[in-house]
């Protein structure tokens, strides 16, 4: 039997930055690793991020396991199992999936007859955690079926606010374990020793469910191989709107190359060595998607033009 780890946990919140960790704590000592990555975007952001870390994965972008590729996600888990044959198979969901739908899929044929559940992960953003004011229901359901809740970003609070926060959380799940972390650094045999309580997920109400498109998710990309302007992206980027939650991707700027990471007004670009042209991945709710791209053209570093032959 495969032992399955879902990960969930809104947009920004640091399930990325959870299994990088994970797959740099030698988790093959536990046994054997295979990953799953869902992204909402076309552009494979995190699936890259992950590559290369001598693990099997699969990607599955342009939609939501949750909802309208249930039937990749299950031929994606048939065929880890099939030619993998894994201890751990971890799966990443999108920032607006709601896990209950995956939970059903984990738990029924033909899913179940090779694999097991063993827990449910929810990352958390500490210092966007007012955001669940904004999405309740939505937000509130990826908490209510963890069976773990990782309360990252702590740094970034104070400690009255984590406080207030733990509380939250103990009212909307009291039975999961709520560990508190910086960049999601945290011994891995402390999730892997938490079972799930299927009979709890199985039971749970799903009516709340709310597919990306329904909620008004929406999902846009950006591809250009010319250079930005470093200054006019960062001027971009401070006054995008509150309604554009996500930005990820890669930036090709004039002498170098970078990841971008944007989450809710708060952003950073970290330098990278391998080339790239920019590729960017933006997920909001009813943005101004012309405005804005229109926008981010006009970063782009403007040719000088050859100077003319001749003259007197």
């Amino acid at each position: 039997m495969m032992n399955v780890f879902l990960i969930s946990g809104f947009l920004g919140s640091g399930k990325t930055t959870l299994i990088k960790h994970l797959l740099n704590s030698r988790i093959e000592d536990i046994g054997k690793t295979a990953l799953i990555v869902n992204e909402v975007g076309d552009i494979g952001i995190d699936g890259t991020l992950l590559s290369g870390r001598n693990v099997d994965m699969i990607e599955i972008s342009s939609g939501c396991i949750c909802c309208t590729l249930k039937t990749d996600f299950s031929d994606a888990v048939q065929e880890i199992h099939d030619k993998v044959k894994p201890d751990l198979l971890i799966v990443e969901t999108t920032g607006i999936a709601q896990p209950g739908d995956i939970l059903d899929t984990l738990c029924e044929p033909p899913l179940d007859g090779y694999s097991r559940l063993r827990s449910l992960i929810t990352v958390i953003d500490a210092d966007l955690f007012k955001a669940r004011e904004i999405f309740g229901t939505f937000y509130d359901n990826q908490i209510r079926c963890a069976d773990i809740l990782i309360l990252n970003k702590i740094d970034l609070v104070s400690p009255e606010s984590l406080q207030d926060i733990r509380s939250s959380l103990k009212g909307i799940n009291a039975e999961a374990s709520v560990f508190q972390t910086e960049y999601c650094a945290i011994d891995p045999l402390s999730l892997f020793s938490v079972d799930s309580e299927d009979g709890k997920k199985q039971q749970g109400d799903h009516s709340d469910h709310i597919h990306s498109e329904m909620g008004g998710f929406q999902s846009f990309s950006f591809e250009d191989k010319h250079p930005l302007d470093r200054k006019k992206l960062d001027e971009f980027l401070q006054a995008l709107p509150p309604t554009l939650f996500r930005l990820k991707g890669w930036v090709r700027f004039k002498d170098s190359h970078a990841h971008l990471d944007f989450t809710a007004g708060r952003y950073r670009i970290s330098p990278i060595d391998e080339p790239r042209k920019t590729a960017l991945t933006f997920i909001g709710r009813n943005c101004d998607e012309t405005g804005i791209l229109s926008a981010l053209k006009t970063c782009k570093v403007q040719s000088t033009p050859p100077a003319q032959a001749g003259g007197v």
